[in-house]
């Protein structure tokens, strides 16, 4: 569901689509969590708006040293 807010609530942003193709990380450790990512390709386009847009990606990597912040929802 994209556009989620409240899980447990139907609000009226959120967007169904199915997924299709997942391509989860080779190392994925479900005990630790370690490389707990995965891609999601949607099985049509997503609507930009206001609850959902694309994820603003760096032009480079950062330097060896670098503080960086990160946050995650799942």
């Amino acid at each position: 569901r994209l556009g989620e807010h409240y899980i447990d609530t139907n609000e009226g942003t959120e967007q169904f689509i199915n997924s299709d193709k997942v391509i989860r990380h080779p190392s994925y450790n479900s005990n630790t969590l370690d490389n707990d990512v995965m891609l999601i390709k949607l099985s049509s386009a997503a609507s930009l708006n206001s609850y959902v847009q694309t994820v603003a990606l760096p032009s480079s990597c950062a330097s060896s040293g670098t503080s960086c912040l990160i946050s995650g929802w799942g």
